[in-house]
C-alpha cells in the first residue's frame, strides 16, 4: 500500500472515531436535556423558550425602526405601523403608467 492509500485509510478511521464521539456527545446532551425538562424548572425554561421562539418569528415585531418619507427614525409601535400603512397604500394605489412600463421594457429587451 502507498502511502497515499495509507493515509486515506487513516483519514477513514479518523473519521468514523470523531463521528462515534459526536454521537456520543450529542446523546450524552440529548440525556442531560430531558432529565433537565423533566424538572419544574426546566418545564419553566421550556415554556419561556417557546414563548421567545414564536415571538421572534413574528415579523411585526422585527421591524422595531423605519424611516418616514423625511427620512427621519420612527420607533414608537404606533407610528411605524402607520408608516407601513401609507407605504402600502400608496404602492398599492400607485396608478399604471404604461409609457414608463413601455420604456422600461425597452430597455430590458434590448441587446
Amino acid at each position: 500500500m502507498d502511502r497515499t492509500e495509507e493515509s486515506r485509510q487513516e483519514y477513514k478511521e479518523l473519521q468514523r472515531r470523531v463521528k462515534r464521539e459526536v454521537s456520543k456527545a450529542k446523546q450524552e446532551a440529548y440525556d442531560e436535556l430531558y432529565t433537565r425538562l423533566d424538572t419544574r424548572e426546566g418545564r419553566k425554561d421550556l415554556y419561556r423558550l417557546a414563548r421567545q421562539r414564536d415571538r421572534d418569528g413574528k415579523d411585526v415585531q422585527q421591524v422595531r425602526v423605519i424611516k418616514d418619507r423625511d427620512g427621519r427614525v420612527l420607533t414608537s409601535e404606533e407610528s411605524v405601523q402607520r408608516r407601513w400603512k401609507e407605504y402600502f397604500e400608496e404602492l398599492m394605489n400607485e396608478e399604471n403608467d404604461r409609457e414608463k412600463n413601455s420604456r422600461r421594457d425597452d430597455l430590458w429587451n434590448r441587446k
